[in-house]
């Protein structure tokens, strides 16, 4: 296990401390960390996924069990964590957030990251086409988490319809979504790139994943820590834990093929994502429960990953 966390989790979790401190020296600050979201998020990230979804080949890099079973695995957890959140001492905004960041994981640059360093290529394309799958059923999850239920407004019955169909219309125009499935359709009717083009999403891509991992270390807060940490381990047991060995359970019975085991695992066992955060301001929920729970789930994750790394599975 030490051997799979010096080779694939520290070099990953290097960068992230790395963008924890420069944010604290306040050599980078929001002017730099909001443009460089939006461009890590609309143009690098989407740039390799369809480059390497492309260039890979869709009957190898696709498995419907695989599918089936972390959208079971979704499905049974979100029933888990609604029964969990029910009984705990916490206000409808809160247990909201808890319900939401249980489920949520980050999967655009976490998971992305874990898998392309730690499996190469290869698992990295099988990822990235479990990954949409996972996106959408998560996203529907959230909204319905959020959009049904009060705001922060006393009197309010629930969230307007214009911010219900903004939540929609963000999901159906999701840049990580819309690349693989380009990247989808450019593999199973096996449209090559031209060299130029390729070289380009290439280079592109270079950027991606390095560049996001600084962005969450830039995003750590742990100033409320020490206030919801009993909350935040509960989340981290339904996240990083129960999560992913749920979907092995369902792996192990529907027969999944091996190679596609830890990447859908690295999947379900990505942290809490930041969108759990902006939802939580949007929704009604709470937003320091959310940015506590990004933060101390993410530094967590590296040893429940390389858990699960060094088991193989």
């Amino acid at each position: 296990m030490l051997s799979v966390f010096v080779n694939n989790i520290v070099p990953v979790f290097s960068l992230i401390l790395l963008g924890y401190l420069l944010t604290r020296r306040a050599f980078i600050g929001p002017s730099f960390i909001q443009p460089a979201n939006r461009l890590v998020f609309y143009v690098a990230v989407p740039a390799m996924l369809f480059h390497k979804v492309a260039r890979s080949s869709f009957s190898q890099n696709f498995d419907p069990q695989a599918v089936l079973s972390i959208l079971g695995a979704l499905a049974i957890h979100f029933a888990v964590s609604l029964a969990a959140a029910h009984p705990l001492a916490l206000t409808s905004p809160s247990r909201k957030t808890f319900l939401h960041s249980s489920f949520h994981g980050n999967l655009g640059y976490m998971a992305y990251a874990i898998a392309y360093y730690a499996l190469g290529e290869r698992a990295f394309a099988q990822t990235a086409l479990l990954s949409s799958f996972l996106i959408v059923a998560q996203n529907l999850l959230a909204i319905g988490v959020y959009a049904f239920q009060p705001l922060k407004q006393a009197g309010s019955t629930g969230a307007p319809p214009l911010q219900r169909k903004n939540l929609v219309r963000q999901m159906a125009t999701n840049p990580i979504i819309l690349s693989v499935l380009a990247g989808v359709v450019c593999s199973f009717l096996r449209i090559p790139l031209h060299g130029a083009l390729s070289r380009s999403l290439e280079i592109l891509s270079g950027m991606a994943l390095p560049m996001a991992l600084l962005l969450i270390g830039a995003s750590l807060s742990f100033r409320t820590a020490r206030k919801w940490m009993g909350a935040v381990l509960g989340i981290g047991l339904l996240k990083l834990l129960a999560l992913p060995l749920v979907g092995l359970v369902l792996m192990g019975w529907m027969d999944v093929s091996a190679e596609f085991r830890l990447p859908a695992l690295i999947l379900l066992a990505a942290p809490p994502a930041t969108v759990t955060y902006i939802m939580s301001c949007e929704g009604g929920g709470d937003p320091e429960l959310a940015a506590t729970a990004i933060s101390v789930l993410t530094l967590l994750s590296g040893l429940t990953y390389a858990c699960f790394l060094t088991m193989g599975w």
